[in-house]
């Protein structure tokens, strides 16, 4: 019997509803973080590369965040988009990009998330300006450390490319193996969701106690005070933003855990679950698309770097075109 037959009127016009909405948040939501993210991506990479700022190893720390950020947007989002925009989802025909995909998100999230930690940890022993972290704080160590968190992430989450696969009943990729369900699903909200943000928390609030104390030090040098001040207030502010969505993510993520439909559920109830699955994505994605604006928003410094920026660049063009 097709389950659309026990459907009454009612629930099939909030189900219609709910679809209908999905699709209309998919096209200007998701396209739009889509679009801005990669713009702001590609500019923060340029930004971060200027003389002024490629001399901070925390600035080392965001550039690496920013690849990762790009590889969410253009693996993750951009298959989401696909998948409930345009129902276009070859991750869910192909077991090959079914584990690429699930394999390569979960490290995108997780190196973007450590490298923002690193940055805390990085303007954390900044401020508390002890001869012994000079070593650490070098621009080569930045690189070692960097390019060992990703051999670190990509061994630790390897197992994820045995267990995703596609369920042959459903046509979806997911995991395959019911245990491992409940096991990826606690690491990556534990992980993800409660260690991560709260030591980005924790070395955000102690680099802002020390940066107080350092202005009250009249032996400071003023020009590397303000470097590293317009540095850590913009590295806060993208730890507020990032552990604030994270929060909501996380909480659409409990809620399906604990309404998770069974066998028994109705088609609407189902609906449900997957709409607010949908709204968890959204708050999911919005974190590696908005890094660039916050920046903007927090950083006179770096206002003044995207200015000198776009002018060099338009004396380039103005010269390429005389020509």
């Amino acid at each position: 019997m097709n389950i659309t037959n026990n459907i009454n009127s009612n629930d099939q016009l909030f189900i219609d509803t709910l679809k209908l909405l999905q699709k209309q948040l998919t096209y200007t939501v998701l396209v739009s973080l889509f679009i801005i993210g990669n713009i702001g991506c590609i500019l923060n990479t340029m930004i971060f590369r200027c003389s002024n700022l490629i001399s901070s190893s925390c600035s080392h720390y965001f550039l690496a965040s920013s690849f990762a950020n790009v590889f969410q947007l253009n693996i993750g989002l951009a298959s989401t988009i696909l998948d409930y925009g345009f129902n276009i989802h070859p991750f869910h025909t192909s077991s090959i990009l079914c584990k690429f995909r699930n394999y390569s998100i979960n490290i995108g999230g997780f190196l973007s998330q450590t490298y923002i930690l690193l940055a805390c940890i990085d303007r954390y022993l900044v401020s508390v300006n002890k001869t012994r972290y000079r070593q650490i704080l070098t621009i080569a160590m930045a690189h070692k450390i960097i390019y060992f968190i990703v051999c670190f992430w990509s061994i630790s989450l390897s197992h994820m490319i045995i267990y995703s696969n596609i369920s042959l009943q459903n046509q979806f990729c997911y995991y395959s193996n019911s245990i491992y369900v409940i096991f990826i699903s606690l690491h990556n909200l534990i992980l993800s969701g409660f260690i991560l943000p709260i030591l980005m928390v924790i070395f955000g609030l102690l680099t802002l106690r020390n940066i107080r104390i350092i202005r009250q030090r009249a032996h400071a040098r003023r020009d590397h005070k303000r470097r590293n001040h317009y540095l850590s207030l913009m590295l806060i502010s993208n730890v507020f933003v990032s552990v604030i969505f994270t929060l909501l993510y996380t909480s659409g993520l409990i809620y399906i855990s604990y309404f998770i439909p069974s066998k028994e559920s109705s088609y609407r109830q189902k609906m449900q679950i997957r709409f607010i699955s949908f709204i968890a994505i959204i708050f999911y994605y919005t974190q590696y698309s908005v890094s660039f604006y916050v920046n903007i928003l927090t950083s006179q410094r770096f206002r003044c770097e995207l200015k000198k920026f776009l002018h060099s660049k338009r004396k380039q063009l103005t010269t390429i075109l005389r020509y």
